[in-house]
């Protein structure tokens, strides 16, 4: 992202001579007279070959309604028009002159990089969702910071048409201050401080053309979003807007207690920076006391929280120990068409369509009681799942995640994941199980359908001859 240093020149020259500038996002509009030939050679030179990153150049004269060409004579009292298409990325903004920064940050979006052209290295500086540097010839584009949402408007009532909260307050908030002042960063510190009191308010307003800002204790403190004592508290903003929205997860009880402790801190007469300084020492001590208030709910919250797992992951492991148990008794109930085929044959009792029939219905009856067990304890375990969702949103106020995590997520994970190892161990032997009663019933009906075997035939009894007198052996 280079920038050749002639046409900054020629730009501030331009200006400098009495020149008119409008700069935009995507462009800078000039308006004046060429001091000399040199000046209008060296510009009508950008129009055929714009230097990069400029994607384009035009010079117009509304006395001829087209554009100069570098043939044009030079015409002192000429008033000319001179347009530079700036480029534009999806991270980042260019502009030349600092001044133009103001109509662009009144915008609602902002790109998370903003090079100026006139502005000092020392001048540059960082917030948390915006990088402001300098647009030199020797500068590269430094990387943006990593995106960060800090959105307040869920906790303010917004009743301004155009939307007076922002959605982030991110770009507002400053991380790294500038060596030396700049006119760019006083233009974004006036505006950083309306946007960041507009985010720490109960509700905006707009009365006869006037944005109101309204703290509701009560009582009821209100100051306006132009007065110019707000520009002068940005400090305070700023250290007040990261304790409320980046001390911790209770976002929402540190934002109704700094409300609350500025409506209350108004005093007639009183200057607005000694009105946000004592609601601020204020808030911060409620908070304090806030959180002692409710250290033993939290006690009495983390000790639920340790019975709750030891019941569940109780509860767990006897499934995976009932489901293990039922395998002992499945077995018992397979053995059954053993044993009676092994007693019909010391019988010498050929039943094998009966047989058959058992060992079917063994491996039916053992494939569905596994069936329904998986099916119980799938249910169950469902159940269970969204009974701890709903138990664990009552936590959030007071243990982070993160502990969350080591004293209740975990050990239940663990459990279900034993219970899914023997679960799948079990299946394998189920199936086998279940497999290997249906091939012996199988096989016993194929061996129904086989001759009677020769040995059988031989034992069989065979009747004697009568004798010639017609009797008996």
């Amino acid at each position: 992202m280079l920038i050749s240093r002639h046409l900054i020149d020629l730009v501030r020259n331009f200006r400098a001579a009495g020149g008119n500038a409008d700069e935009r996002a995507d462009a800078l509009v000039l308006r004046g007279r060429f001091t000399d030939r040199t000046m209008q050679s060296k510009w009508l030179g950008f129009v055929n070959a714009p230097p990069s990153p400029i994607t384009s150049v035009q010079v117009y004269d509304s006395a001829i309604s087209g554009d100069l060409t570098e043939y044009e004579e030079y015409d002192p009292n000429r008033v000319i028009t001179i347009t530079v298409v700036k480029p534009i990325g999806d991270a980042f903004r260019c502009f030349f002159f600092q001044d133009s920064l103001k109509n662009y940050l009144m915008g609602r979006s902002l790109a998370p990089s903003l090079l100026i052209a006139d502005l000092p290295p020392e001048g540059a500086f960082r917030a948390r969702g915006l990088d402001v540097a300098p647009w030199i010839e020797d500068g590269q584009l430094s990387s943006p910071p990593e995106p960060i949402s800090i959105n307040p408007s869920k906790l303010i009532i917004d009743h301004v048409p155009e939307r007076e909260v922002p959605g982030n307050l991110a770009p507002w908030m400053l991380l790294t201050p500038p060596a030396a002042p700049s006119l760019a960063f006083e233009v974004w510190r006036a505006l950083a401080a309306r946007r960041l009191l507009s985010g720490l308010v109960s509700s905006v307003f707009l009365e006869d053309g006037v944005v109101w800002f309204q703290a509701s204790g009560p009582p009821i403190y209100r100051v306006r979003a132009d007065d110019s004592e707000i520009a002068h508290a940005w400090e305070i903003l700023n250290e007040a807007a990261a304790w409320v929205f980046l001390s911790g997860s209770d976002i929402e009880a540190r934002h109704r207690l700094f409300s609350g402790e500025l409506a209350r801190a108004g005093r007639p007469g009183q200057d607005f920076s000694n009105t946000l300084s004592r609601a601020f020492e204020a808030a911060k001590v409620a908070y304090e006391a806030h959180v002692q208030s409710s250290s033993r709910e939290t006690l009495k919250a983390l000790a639920d929280l340790r019975k709750t797992v030891i019941e569940e992951t109780q509860r767990v492991t006897q499934r995976t120990q009932d489901m293990a148990s039922g395998l002992g008794r499945d077995l018992a109930v397979s053995a059954a068409p053993f044993a009676l085929k092994i007693l019909a044959d010391a019988g010498k009792v050929s039943t094998p369509l009966i047989s058959a029939s058992f060992y079917f219905a063994v491996g039916a009856f053992v494939a569905v009681s596994f069936a329904l067990q998986w099916r119980i304890n799938k249910a169950f375990l469902r159940s269970q799942k969204a009974s701890r969702r709903r138990w664990m949103q009552t936590l959030y106020t007071y243990i982070s995640t993160k502990e969350r995590e080591e004293i209740a997520d975990t050990p239940i994970e663990q459990a279900i994941a034993n219970y899914r190892e023997t679960r799948a161990v079990l299946l394998v032997i189920y199936v086998a199980l279940a497999t290997g009663l249906g091939a012996a019933g199988l096989y016993t009906l194929i061996n129904q359908a086989q001759p009677v075997s020769q040995g059988s035939t031989a034992n069989s009894v065979v009747p004697s001859a009568p004798s010639k007198d017609g009797s008996g052996p």
